[in-house]
């Protein structure tokens, strides 16, 4: 199965492969485009994270930062009720998802598809995250912390 780039439309990816072969020209600028696109839904993506630690908990401190190749948000020390931390988790792969098909619709361009596959992908850990609580559901509450999450049968006491 032959995929085109993700910054070359389709049509012309397939009419250059039936007129003889793999050999297409690839644009700098379409690259660089792409990649600018990619690191704004990750950083749209974690910024919504944080609008929902936010909004779930007022006073907690959210820290945003990068490292092992990914963005991240954190709000470390915050206790969130199981279902306030699942929204907090999904909400990001909701509202991608949901602006990003609307604009395959809209702006019609093959290259949203694949963005829509990148991110979704790289919402694996999230989808983890929600597996886990949903693997155990006698645990009530979710701990933010540093380097994941710690899930807890009672509100912990974090004084």
């Amino acid at each position: 199965m032959l995929i085109p780039p993700l910054w070359m439309d389709g049509r012309v990816f397939l009419s250059q492969m039936a007129d003889g072969g793999a050999e297409f020209r690839i644009a700098f600028g379409g690259i660089l485009l792409a990649l600018a696109l990619l690191f704004a839904v990750f950083t749209a993506h974690e910024g919504i994270h944080g609008l929902f630690f936010k909004l779930f908990s007022p006073a907690s401190r959210v820290k945003f930062g990068y490292t092992a190749g990914m963005l991240y948000a954190t709000a470390p020390g915050s206790v969130y009720k199981r279902k306030q931390f699942m929204v907090i988790i999904l909400m990001p792969f909701i509202i991608i998802t949901a602006v990003l098909l609307l604009m395959m619709f809209v702006l019609s361009h093959p290259s949203y598809k694949y963005i829509l596959a990148i991110h979704t992908g790289g919402c694996a850990g999230d989808f983890y995250y929600v597996y886990l609580m949903m693997k155990y559901r006698n645990l009530e509450y979710a701990e933010d912390t540093d380097v994941g999450m710690t899930l807890y049968e009672t509100q912990p006491d974090n004084g």
